[in-house]
């Protein structure tokens, strides 16, 4: 950006230039004319150009691009207060210097505005010729206005009279020149020529110029040139809407209004290429539409020149039946020509995609793929294809970002993005990139929300999908641990079984066979010692059947409940357990299995506890939430990292025990921070 203060001192410029011009308008009664329009294009030069300067602070084409717009304001401003002057009778000296200053500011803001152009885009010179042009024109402002006093007899008017006396019949006033050399009339007729052309040839060989340096540009430049090349495009349909003014075709008022829109649309396109280039992609809108645009006028010249050939082929030089077949046949030829121009729509812009074919696209998608990776990047690639567009990007919420067509220019935003709406819920954005034609053949917004809602729908049904296939592995994988702890625990209790129970019966059998040999042969000393052995074996058989018993289910479990069944068991571990149930908790009654799941969880934590936490004590807690019972163990053990911990052999089987129930179970725990277990299980299994 320049300077605050040099931009300042620009601004003021244009402010004070435009004020003058509106005081000079009003002065010369000028208002009803093109004054206000010309004026309108120099002020909106001087606020795109300052616009520019703020948005791209190191571009000096915008900066360019205000002086411009302040030289044109200032050479207005003089031109229609020395109009006022003339009204009034102006003449003589004060009119000469009038006149020549006049000339000067014409000349130089032609000069402006053509040094505007050469360096457009990026205000960086690429050619020689940049320079030399701008110092040409510089020269010629001071030269051709010095040259008509001297090779003119008569003072020559600024272009603002001349136009005034031709439109509005304006007296101008004879003035003999008072540097006036009879040597170098020759002189006078040259610079008239330069002065009269100058409003024209100084655009024109600017754009040369600019067209030149183009192929030294990079290609964000020239998607920065486009805009003026469409501005361009506007200004040779307003000088085609004038010659049809001009012919009597159209009323004076369509060619002024044009005119008008044309002058203000030129340094609005050059602010917003040097400004905003992305914001709208013109070069793509050129492509497509000067193709268009030749293919539409070659169809109906063609059309019209059918009709009228059939109509004097048919009716001679009788104008009417001319006239009248003419008519018939351009009835008829209609339909050929919508077709025709509907095909050149088609070529140039592609094929249109309607709503519901798009929906169709969408759903043989949907139809063929499951995954919601590969199914988000079909997604992408075929709405980008039914939408005719150059890129587009789908990001899904917790899922993938996939983006399909060309990389986004730098700063290149969206044309549209609209959200992916489920119920109350966004499942993601959706964003659509440019057209290849522009936005020529544009998509409405509601083709784009309607898409979205469908795979906002289908992405939504995918997720459910993929974390219900997810469950069903987690179901299989945890009913294949189960039935692999449940034979590992039927073996261990046959193991059990064969080594105690099984061995104290034996034993028992054998002691019952020596009692009665002994007592057959009636030796009643040694039966009576054998009978007390006897009776000693089969008391310890029937402890060992109980403790393997309660090594199976809890015995207290079943008769007294979970909290006597907690309370029993922690009694008997060597570390200080606490018990604490909230309310409710001790009087519940819970299914067999949930209460088994439950307990079982229990004793495995504390049994973790005592084996790797070397803890002092420990609680158990119990409290009842709405229709589940949750459960905290906590010890001030010595901790462990429960991320790593988290595919521990353990862990998995107490989870896979507390979710055969429709419970959960989670583990928080540090280095040397203690560990606590907590479980949630439903009251009814």
């Amino acid at each position: 950006m320049p300077r605050p203060g040099v931009l300042a001192l620009l601004v003021g410029w244009a402010t004070a230039a435009t004020a003058a011009t509106a005081g000079g308008l009003v002065a010369a009664g000028a208002l009803g004319t093109l004054g206000p329009s010309w004026s309108l294009s120099f002020v909106v030069a001087c606020a795109v150009g300052a616009w520019a300067c703020v948005v791209q602070p190191d571009n000096r084409a915008a900066v360019r691009l205000l002086v411009s717009g302040c030289a044109a304001l200032t050479w207005l401003a003089g031109s229609v207060w020395l109009l006022a002057a003339v009204q009034d009778g102006a003449a003589g000296g004060g009119f000469v210097a009038a006149n020549l200053g006049a000339q000067v500011l014409g000349l130089a803001a032609v000069t402006a505005q053509a040094a505007s152009l050469v360096r457009y885009p990026d205000g960086v010179p690429h050619l020689a010729a940049e320079r030399r042009l701008v110092t040409v024109l510089a020269v010629l402002a001071v030269v051709v206005p010095v040259a008509l006093l001297l090779g003119s007899e008569r003072v020559v008017p600024t272009w603002v009279l001349e136009w005034s006396a031709k439109s509005d019949g304006l007296v101008l006033p004879t003035v003999d020149s008072p540097a006036y050399v009879p040597a170098l009339s020759w002189l006078g007729p040259v610079a008239e020529t330069v002065h009269e052309s100058a409003l024209a040839l100084g655009p024109l060989a600017a754009a040369i110029v600019a067209a030149v340096r183009y192929r030294r540009l990079g290609p964000a430049d020239r998607r920065r040139m486009a805009w003026p090349l469409v501005a361009l495009l506007v200004l040779l349909v307003g000088l085609a809407v004038n010659a049809l003014a001009d012919a009597g075709a159209l009323p004076g008022v369509a060619a002024d209004s044009v005119a008008i829109a044309c002058h203000v649309l030129l340094p609005i396109a050059l602010g917003i290429g040097i400004a905003a280039p992305t914001a709208f992609d013109a070069l793509g809108a050129v492509r497509a539409t000067v193709p268009f645009a030749v293919l539409t006028a070659l169809v109906l010249g063609a059309y019209v020149a059918g009709a009228g050939l059939l109509g004097i082929t048919v009716g001679g030089s009788d104008l009417p039946v001319a006239v009248v077949v003419s008519v018939l046949a351009a009835l008829a030829l209609d339909p050929v020509r919508r077709s025709l121009v509907r095909r050149a729509g088609r070529l140039t812009f592609g094929e249109e995609v309607t709503r519901d074919e798009l929906l169709l696209r969408l759903g043989d998608t949907l139809e063929h793929t499951l995954d919601r990776q590969a199914l988000a990047e079909s997604i992408a690639g075929t709405a980008m294809e039914g939408l005719g567009t150059q890129w587009l990007r789908l990001e899904v919420a917790d899922g993938p970002v996939v983006h399909v067509g060309r990389e986004p220019h730098d700063g290149e935003q969206p044309v549209l993005t609209t959200r992916l709406p489920h119920g109350h819920t966004d499942v993601g954005t959706i964003a659509v990139g440019p057209s290849i034609t522009g936005r020529g053949r544009g998509y409405a917004r509601l083709r784009v929300e309607t898409l979205a809602r469908q795979v906002a729908m289908a992405l939504t049904n995918a997720r459910l999908a993929g974390e219900l296939e997810q469950r069903l592995a987690e179901v299989a994988a945890s009913r294949e641990r189960l039935v692999a702890a449940e034979e590992t625990a039927r073996r261990r209790i046959e193991r059990d079984l064969h080594d105690g129970a099984q061995s104290d019966l034996a034993a028992l059998i054998a002691r019952i066979a020596l009692a009665r040999n002994q007592l057959g042969r009636a030796d009643v000393d040694r039966l009576d010692g054998t009978l007390r052995t006897l009776q000693g074996d089969a008391a310890d058989a029937l402890r060992n059947l109980r403790a393997l018993a309660s090594g199976i289910h809890e015995a207290t479990l079943a008769d007294q409940g979970l909290v006597a069944a907690v309370e029993s068991r922690t009694g008997s571990l060597p570390i200080d357990v606490e018990v604490a149930c909230g309310p409710g908790v001790r009087e519940s009654r819970l299914a067999p299995s949930v209460a088994g799941a439950a307990f079982f969880t229990v004793c495995e934590a504390l049994a973790n506890t005592l084996k790797h936490a070397d803890a002092r004590c420990a609680t158990v807690r119990m409290e009842l939430e709405e229709d589940r019972l949750r459960i905290d163990v906590t010890d001030d053990g010595r901790g462990f990292d429960a991320a790593r911990a988290e595919g521990s052999a353990g862990l998995t089987g107490l989870r896979d025990r507390v979710a055969a129930v429709g419970g959960s179970l989670r583990v928080w725990s540090t280095p040397g921070g203690g560990t606590t277990l907590t479980a949630d299980v439903p009251l009814l299994g």
